[in-house]
């Protein structure tokens, strides 16, 4: 696991040294941005983002950070509710299936190595 923790710390300081050299800012003030930019971003293995597999929907902006999209301007918070309530439901099964593309991609990867 310690092979994960550096690369995600490589991909924080990646978008940290992007973002402060741009911006001109504190990397406090970029890292929240970071941070979510890598929980809710698809990874090629598994084709789910982090949060996706926690929480079993999409990530949607927080309510401070709104932009007037159609998807926000059509926001009913019953069907919200209820589409929430169906996602939790298939979660073990959207689980199980990107850990078998994790393991598809693992194969393939050792396949062109080997």
């Amino acid at each position: 696991m310690n092979g994960l923790a550096k690369v995600t710390n490589r991909s924080i300081l990646d978008g940290l040294r992007r973002r402060v050299s741009v911006a001109r800012s504190a990397w406090v003030d970029e890292l929240p941005s970071i941070l979510w930019s890598l929980r809710t971003t698809s990874k090629t293995a598994t084709a789910e983002s982090p949060y996706s597999l926690v929480f079993g929907t999409e990530a949607v902006l927080p309510p401070e950070v709104v932009f007037p999209t159609p998807r926000i301007k059509s926001y009913e918070e019953k069907m919200s509710i209820h589409g929430l309530r169906a996602c939790l439901d298939l979660l073990e099964e959207k689980r199980a299936d990107a850990h078998l593309k994790d393991l598809s991609y693992k194969r393939v990867v050792a396949r062109i190595y080997n």
